[in-house]
């Protein structure tokens, strides 16, 4: 086949279209990806291979469906290594060339936006960074660029002062509020280093800003100072203070990158909830200090046994969240061996000893973020129900069973018991099926058949009440062995602060002093119930 006469054919459809784009001064972003798109067809069909990569990388970075304008000025150089290409030469490109001790510097959580309409130099530094193992995302102009930030939530953000629609300065003032929030590394950058310049991003609130074009042996060093002084950062408000692990806000953060990296490449992931089994009763028998001991042993051995691409968090109390790369078996595989090694521990405390086992839920990412710790949160109320110290993969075709929370009312007084019988009666929860039961001196309470395993108690006692004052009533409920899911909050008129003394050194979780408004609580229940789930 004579592919010169189909090379001719296509140098001059392509200078035809370079010749269109030179009366103009702007070019779509989709019209330019459409150009590529074709390029890369034909350039693969008749043997321009080089050619067909270079369109490859630089479809990556463009929209098909952006309109915005691209300024011809800043297509020189993209001009000239498609003319090179063609011509069978090899692009004159600025070779990567940095230390190997620099390969894989970043991990990829390091996610990086740049926003610049500089098409050659946009590709040369993404091909560099993602060199250096980071995540990197292209946006031509600054409206797509603003778009991209509150839709990836990127941690480093490169913006260019002059951009097609709007300058830098504007990109930043639309999202400053959450790059400080968020502790994400602004950079500004410009071929226009005047004070002047400077002086304006720094007044605007920007970290850095980087002169063009960049002088890679002080632009990396830089980079990867900045990538350390955030992950400080984020350590710092986003570890558990007891147990190193991550914390809630870590989680979330963790989540939503899991999340992008799937929609990405595919990669599944799976969450699983893990609850220290009857880890109230540690507490209560060998104290707070022992039982921090057991959380911390647990943690230690989950950071030991997790990999590198793994992640855990202290969910609250002695609940905590793995959110594992892989599907739902081998999550399952990885708490088996988990469980393994922490059922063996043995605790000590003076002459006794103790060990402590785990229930867990497992659930794998299908692409609803949303749904997931509450599908774990099911499973492993499933493995609890079932007899604990065991894992339940969570199965959507089952049906799902709802929590059971019982507020018991105990106070000689109708008119306050009808009151918030009839206020917690109204109180709608999705997950969580609520009864509420009445009685009106603690003699009674004491000696009714309420007390069930499976269902969680919320107990509002009162304070003074005949035969039986409520704190005597309390000392009984909190003698008994199987208390663990039962949170007791004491109402009281009483101002003296020895009797709200008295009631939480018996053991109440919460006091309530009278008069009080329903809101508050409906308030407080809400509290305490987040507690025992």
């Amino acid at each position: 086949m004579d592919y010169d006469k189909y090379r001719k054919l296509l140098v001059d459809k392509i200078e035809s279209s370079f010749a269109q784009w030179d009366t103009k001064k702007f070019v779509n972003e989709s019209e330019l990806y459409a150009f590529l798109h074709t390029l890369k067809g034909t350039a693969g069909t008749i043997g321009l291979n080089d050619l067909a990569e270079f369109c490859t990388a630089h479809l990556e970075i463009l929209s098909p469906d952006d309109e915005s304008g691209i300024p011809v000025s800043s297509l020189k150089n993209f001009k000239k290594n498609i003319r090179l290409l063609i011509d069978g030469n090899k692009k004159k490109s600025r070779e990567i060339m940095v230390p190997e001790v620099y390969a894989n510097h970043f991990d990829q959580e390091t996610f990086i936006l740049i926003i610049d309409d500089d098409l050659e130099f946009v590709s040369f530094v993404k091909e560099l960074l993602e060199h250096l193992g980071a995540q990197v995302l292209v946006a031509m102009n600054g409206t797509r660029g603003i778009q991209l930030f509150y839709d990836m939530q990127p941690n480093m953000v490169m913006i260019d002062l002059h951009l097609p629609d709007m300058t830098g300065l504007e990109v930043f003032e639309k999202i400053c509020d959450t790059v400080a929030s968020r502790q994400v590394v602004s950079i500004l950058m410009s071929s226009d280093n005047s004070n002047e310049a400077v002086s304006r991003a720094y007044q605007a609130g920007l970290m850095d800003f980087i002169k063009k074009p960049l002088e890679l042996e002080l632009f990396l060093p830089y980079l990867f100072n900045r990538d350390k002084l955030r992950k400080g950062i984020s350590q710092s408000i986003t570890t558990d203070g007891l147990t190193g692990v991550g914390n809630r806000k870590r989680l979330d953060e963790i989540l939503k990158y899991s999340e992008r990296l799937n929609q990405r490449s595919g990669a599944p992931f799976s969450v699983i909830m893990m609850d220290l089994d009857h880890f109230k009763n540690v507490n209560d028998t060998y104290g707070h200090q022992t039982g921090d001991e057991v959380l911390i042993a647990f943690s230690k051995i989950a950071l030991a046994e997790k990999r590198e691409t793994d992640y855990i968090f202290r969910y609250g109390g002695e609940e905590f969240v793995l959110l594992l790369t892989g599907d739902q078996e081998e999550a399952n595989v990885f708490v088996e061996r988990l469980r393994e090694t922490f059922n063996q521990l043995v605790f000590e405390d003076g002459d006794r000893s103790f060990s402590v086992t785990f229930s867990a839920g497992i659930t794998q990412y299908e692409g609803e973020l949303s749904k997931l710790l509450l599908e774990a949160d099911q499973a492993l109320y499933q493995a609890k129900r079932t007899g604990r110290n065991r894992n339940v993969l969570f199965d959507k075709d089952l049906v799902q069973v709802k929590r059971k929370l019982q507020v018991i009312i105990v106070d000689d007084d109708l008119l306050i018991r009808k009151m918030l019988e009839e206020e917690l009666t109204g109180w709608n929860l999705p997950d969580i099926e609520l009864s509420v039961k009445l009685f009106e001196d603690g003699v009674s309470f004491l000696a009714a058949d309420w007390y069930d395993p499976d269902t969680h108690f919320i107990i509002l006692l009162d304070g003074i009440m005949p035969v039986m004052d409520g704190l005597e009533v309390l000392e009984r409920l909190k003698r008994r062995t199987d208390a663990n899911n039962i949170l007791v909050s004491m109402m009281t008129a009483r101002t003296s602060e020895e009797d709200i003394k008295s009631a939480l050194w018996l053991g109440a979780d919460d006091y309530l002093m009278k008069p009080f408004q329903k809101n508050e609580i409906l308030s407080r229940i809400q509290n305490l119930a987040s507690r025992l789930f």
